[in-house]
């Protein structure tokens, strides 16, 4: 970690290239077999092929719908590994794609019959204690960072994810919204520093002040532009927080569904009240009735999230208290212990899911928006699949650091996440039509859609994740990447645009690349 201080690094003066490679007048590559040998002698890591342990565990991302096989995977463990994995897939021609935590909604991280080049290995953490800042190696998850923070700078926290198993690059290269985001921003927000591999091999230190304007560009980009778009993130810095009390108030307030219109009428006004310290996120779909476990109810329920003392959370929520819950659980934990909790619940593992998103923002919720919700939630072909929404605004929208990245959507009030799950193949389309469905009938109060839930239907896709800042993201692009090898079916150049006529094609999703 931090081989190097420089601004910009070339890894090796005389890059080693494949050697035994050869191209039929076709194009055809020969002798790659003996270039991947080669290969493998000169990686810290190492190669993993079909039918290696290590080879399944890295194409077993969270979405058992996405099982792309790459022809092989290359596993780095140091920053030269990465650039010899940039290298040998150019001259190979083969496409290359980056794997940090496997969360990808769509399965981006993967390709068929190319090159995975996967961060797992290189999780280092250093602390700057002085300026209270973390360095983190970008095949971390959270539960890694969680797991540091926890023992070696506590009280102090970072903006991270609410799902452990979530890795770092594209979380905090699409945005990054953390359970105490309406206190310090987003995750992309807290990102001070960020060491980059690009296309042509060199090692690049993006910093708001960079002298290079060009690095300043990237800097910009790399936070709130989506992950995978610009290079290959090796380590970020990201600024730690003290937090208001050692403990957070956490839980869940839940409600049957069948009264959602005075629910969520009173949810949405209360909520435009709240000090920045609290976040309230909701959800819709099917939970356990605490009276009968075994039996799953319709529901909607407020996930609080209080950065402060209880007794202040518990005034705050006496609103939605006051309406009846039929279950209410609040607990005094430590943030990290709260997110594990959380994050349990949003796996998909071996199942196989299909997810959409969108903004809204004022006047907020609609009665149309609650009735297509019942209704949604009535008919869904998979009682696993759900809605849930991020609580956003407050130092989203007016952030503490001086200097904003790319993400475009920081006025909007809740952003949402519809996710379909189910478990047999032969179920595939009335589970993504449900979600299809659901989405296009709130779609008149949709304005956006957010990157890290990235959809291979979303019509219209470029603008709905980048809003305005699209043009400035496409140029930023051509001059880091003007060959465009870091490319995926939604990249940030991509022509791209799914046919949403009916039937469905559903084609987008069983693909990576164009």
């Amino acid at each position: 970690m931090g081989d190097h201080e420089g601004r910009r690094v070339l890894l090796r003066s005389e890059p080693e290239r494949p050697a035994g490679l050869r191209r039929s007048a076709g194009g055809v590559v020969t002798g790659l077999h003996t270039a991947v040998n080669a290969l493998a002698r000169r990686l810290s890591g190492y190669v993993c092929e079909p039918g290696s342990p290590a080879y399944d565990e890295v194409v077993a991302i969270d979405n058992g719908r996405t099982r792309t096989p790459p022809a092989l995977v290359i596993r780095a463990n140091a920053t030269a590994d990465i650039r010899q994995a940039i290298l040998f897939a150019q001259d190979t021609k083969l496409p290359m794609t980056v794997r940090g935590g496997g969360h990808s909604a769509a399965g981006y991280c993967l390709n068929r019959g190319g090159i995975v080049l996967d961060l797992g290995l290189m999780k280092g953490i250093r602390l700057d204690t002085d300026q209270q800042r973390l360095t983190v190696q970008m095949g971390a998850t959270w539960n890694d960072v969680y797991g540091y923070v926890a023992r070696g700078a506590a009280p102090l926290i970072p903006v991270g994810g609410g799902c452990l198993t979530v890795g770092l690059p594209g979380f905090l290269q699409g945005g990054g919204y953390s359970f105490v985001s309406r206190s310090y921003g987003l995750g992309c927000d807290n990102v001070t520093e960020i060491k980059l591999v690009d296309a042509a091999g060199t090692l690049r230190t993006l910093t708001a002040d960079a002298t290079d304007e060009r690095d300043k560009d990237l800097f910009w980009a790399c936070r709130g532009g989506g992950g995978g778009n610009f290079g290959v993130a090796v380590e970020m810095t990201l600024q730690l927080h003290t937090p208001a009390a050692a403990t957070v108030l956490g839980g869940q307030i839940s409600y049957p569904l069948e009264r959602a219109e005075e629910v969520i009428a009173a949810y949405d006004a209360w909520t435009k009240k709240l000090p920045d310290a609290m976040a309230a996120y909701g959800y819709a779909g099917l939970q356990p009735d605490p009276a009968e476990p075994t039996r799953r109810i319709p529901a909607f329920r407020i996930t609080p999230v209080y950065n402060g003392a209880y007794a202040d959370g518990i005034d705050l929520l006496q609103p939605m208290l006051r309406l009846n819950p039929f279950d209410v659980q609040l607990h005094s934990v430590p943030l990290p212990a709260l997110e594990m909790a959380i994050g349990r619940s949003t796996l998909v593992g071996d199942r196989l899911a299909y997810i959409r998103s969108g903004m809204i923002g004022d006047p907020g919720w609609t009665e149309d928006m609650v009735k297509a919700v019942q209704h949604a939630m009535a008919t869904a072909p998979s009682p696993d699949s759900f809605v849930v929404w991020t609580h956003g605004q407050g130092k989203v929208l007016k952030p503490d650091c001086p200097d904003l990245g790319a993400y475009p959507h920081r006025d909007k009030r809740f952003i949402f996440e519809l996710k379909s799950i189910w478990n047999a193949p032969a179920d595939t389309r009335a589970n993504v039509e449900w979600a299809y469905d659901f989405g296009e009938a709130l779609s008149s109060q949709f304005h956006g859609a957010y990157v890290n839930y990235i959809d291979p239907l979303q019509k219209g896709w470029a603008k709905a994740y980048y809003g305005d800042n699209l043009e400035r993201l496409q140029k930023i692009k051509k001059e880091a990447d003007p060959t465009g090898f870091f490319r995926f079916q939604q990249s940030v150049d991509s022509a791209f645009e799914p046919d949403v006529s009916r039937p469905l094609d559903l084609s987008p999703l069983n693909r990576t690349l164009v």
